[in-house]
């Protein structure tokens, strides 16, 4: 039997998205703890990038970027499907992965990072077992300084004195939209998980369920959601069905107009800097992963953050799919759309599409796909 290998930790955002939806698809592969030694020798000797998770093909192909990774697996493992096939349904997977990829990036690195006084030794603890077994003070020095990159990421994203309030505040919020949810549906679209599902448990589980902090807020106000959490990393899932008709139920509603009205307009902002990045780095091969600095608005704050040119990859997923749908089959999107303000979101025209090659965001030198509201 070939058999795959995943390269992450316990404590990765994007390992908690890949590792269940590998577990669901039944694909044979083993785990392997990334380490110093990992980083050096294979993923930036082959990628050149230092992002986890990474999935070393039995072939020796090494994969990264988790929605390009599934992507992948779907095409290789065709059973248990994690795409729907409905028109509604589809963008309603596409939508909620670049909100759980993109968006959560703000509570989980908030409450990984801004409460780092009160789970220090769990942090250090988690980041030193990187440099593998270690005695204790010796973990905790190692684990500062592999943790301390991803401790700058705060103003890079623009948690900040001012947003950190709204921050949580959304996220509260979404708990009890989410907890609403999952009292009448077991995942996302019915009882079959999706890719959202998936894109979902990663900051869930990574970071806001193992976290101590974060943890303790879920374990008060959130009991089904770790119930989701456990459901979905479960070593022998159910397979499911997605909800019949191309239904999406009313109590996605209000987390998916949180994605239209707050994180929409970010991703937008990113996407028209774009032209002016390219004109301003001609010679470039490849475009930065970030692009400068921009004021955002969360809630009724504004702030600064870097915009992320993945995030623009990332929208062009939803976008593209709404554009390939016949009049027919966008009239039941449209209604949906209109329900939760995002019919202004599917008219967005990207200035430039992109793609990957050679696990580096470049342009893809075609004309732009004008996206009509139909």
């Amino acid at each position: 039997m070939q058999v795959y290998t995943l390269y992450g930790t316990d404590h990765s955002y994007f390992t908690g998205k890949l590792r269940p939806y590998l577990r669901y698809k039944k694909i044979p592969y083993r785990e392997k703890q990334v380490s110093l030694w990992t980083y050096q020798t294979l993923i930036l000797r082959r990628t050149g990038q230092r992002f986890i998770p990474v999935l070393l093909t039995p072939q020796g192909e090494l994969l990264q970027d988790t929605s390009d990774i599934i992507d992948e697996m779907e095409r290789r493992f065709a059973a248990r499907p994690i795409y729907p096939q409905s028109p509604c349904q589809r963008l309603v997977a596409l939508l909620l992965e670049v909100y759980a990829d993109e968006w959560f990036l703000l509570p989980g690195m908030h409450y990984r990072w801004s409460y780092e006084d009160r789970q220090h030794e769990y942090l250090m603890r988690e980041f030193g077992r990187i440099a593998g077994p270690l005695p204790g003070p010796l973990a905790r020095m190692v684990g500062r300084r592999i943790s301390a990159p991803f401790r700058q990421s705060l103003k890079y994203l623009g948690v900040t004195a001012a947003t950190i309030p709204v921050i949580e505040r959304w996220f509260e919020g979404f708990l009890e939209d989410f907890e609403a949810h999952l009292a009448q549906h077991p995942y996302l679209l019915g009882s079959r998980p999706c890719l959202a599902d998936f894109a979902l448990a990663g900051p869930l589980y990574a970071h806001l369920a193992r976290d101590p902090y974060p943890r303790a807020i879920l374990l008060e106000r959130a009991p089904r959601t770790l119930e989701f959490l456990q459901r979905i990393n479960a070593l022998d899932q159910a397979e499911g069905e997605f909800l019949p008709a191309d239904q999406v139920p009313d109590t996605l509603l209000p987390i998916l107009q949180h994605l239209f009205v707050e994180h929409w307009p970010i991703l937008e902002d990113t996407a028209a800097a774009l032209p002016d990045w390219l004109q301003q780095h001609p010679d470039k091969a490849s475009i930065s992963r970030a692009m400068g600095w921009h004021d955002f608005r969360i809630g009724k704050v504004t702030e600064k953050r870097l915009m992320f040119a993945n995030e623009i990859w990332m929208m062009q997923r939803p976008l593209e799919f709404y554009a390939s749908l016949t009049p027919a089959q966008r009239a039941p999107v449209n209604e949906l759309l209109a329900q939760c303000d995002g019919r202004q979101a599917m008219a967005f025209e990207l200035p430039q599409r992109l793609a990957r090659k050679n696990y580096r965001l470049v342009r893809l030198d075609a004309e732009p796909t004008t996206k009509g509201v139909g």
